[in-house]
């Protein structure tokens, strides 16, 4: 044996034989993954590491050890009907009024998959250059027809990645764009973080969530407020983030779908009222008394911008169809 690979098989044995090394249990059938998911360790469970797992182990790190490939569906909905941009929905809202949608994109990242022991498992996001960057991921249900005009005639409504094999029952996942991207420019960003309609400014960074309706009526911008600059150019950091931590189970990502619903997003304001001196809906400014209960829908404290769990009521799990 070579000596990196003495060096190799040594780290190997002192990575692995500490108990939970990984976060899932193995279903594969393959040979080439531990019972933790992992591709070196004790593949048999018996708490012992043997020199043949270990060398079984290195032969697949250098093989790139594969994970399996994963797509996470999403639907947009106002209720029970699917979204259409122009189509007039009524009966949205506290009171029930009409709702003419122009826009419904949003961001999400650091996609986990969960365990039946709550562990998580990242999802690894395929950098397919339109819709996925690193670990972000934007959904997208316009198509720019008419009253979408600020929007890309291309859709996505999936999330596509690769994850260690294993058994899944749950998905937890963040609403926005994590801070180490949110303030750069988006003029010059890959996609897709470069389209500027769903860009604010580089202090204020993206708009997580973005819905509008026809003739500027009503519009919900979800972004990280209260930010500041720890030298020119540089964001320090934001007063209130405004991310949401969504955790939702039971979840199959085989058999069921995510579902974003307007309406349930909607259920607790009034769209045909707003606070005066405020851009019709939500901006997220912390002045704005009407975005108190859309952020909270969405699971976020209106007063500090932290995340709560539990709270959000914008997701829900159906079966795919």
């Amino acid at each position: 044996m070579e000596p990196w690979m003495r060096t190799l098989v040594l780290f190997l044995a002192v990575a692995v034989s500490g108990p939970g090394a990984y976060v899932a249990q193995a279903t594969d059938t393959s040979g080439r993954f531990d019972r933790y998911g992992q591709c070196a360790g004790d593949r048999n469970g018996d708490g012992q590491v043997t020199v043949d797992e270990l060398v079984a182990g290195v032969n697949n790190i250098l093989e790139g050890c594969g994970h399996v490939p994963v797509a996470i569906r999403f639907a947009g909905r106002v209720g029970q009907e699917p979204f259409q941009c122009g189509t007039t929905y009524s009966g949205v809202g506290r009171n029930g009024g009409e709702f003419v949608p122009s826009d419904f994109r949003f961001y999400v990242s650091n996609v986990r998959l969960l365990t039946s022991d709550d562990r998580e498992v990242a999802v690894l996001l395929d950098q397919d250059g339109v819709w996925q960057l690193e670990d972000v991921a934007l959904l997208d249900f316009e198509n720019k027809t008419s009253p979408c005009v600020n929007g890309t005639v291309q859709t996505n409504e999936t999330v596509r990645g690769r994850v260690a094999p294993g058994a899944y029952n749950g998905i937890r996942f963040v609403l926005g764009v994590p801070f180490r991207r949110n303030h750069g420019d988006a003029s010059v960003a890959p996609p897709p973080l470069s389209l500027t309609s769903m860009f604010w400014s580089w202090q204020a960074g993206y708009k997580f969530l973005r819905v509008d309706t026809a003739l500027d009526a009503y519009h919900i911008h979800l972004g990280s407020t209260g930010c500041y600059f720890a030298q020119p150019g540089v964001v320090g950091g934001c007063a209130r983030p405004n991310r949401a931590e969504v955790i939702l189970r039971p979840f199959s990502v085989e058999d069921d779908v995510i579902v974003a619903d307007l309406a349930a997003l909607l259920a607790d304001s009034d769209l045909n009222e707003n606070k005066e001196g405020t851009p019709p809906g939500c901006m997220s400014d912390p002045g704005d008394d009407d975005c108190n209960v859309l952020l909270r829908n969405l699971g976020v404290d209106f007063a500090s911008g932290q995340p709560v769990a539990g709270l959000q009521k914008f997701f829900r799990v159906e079966p795919h169809h």
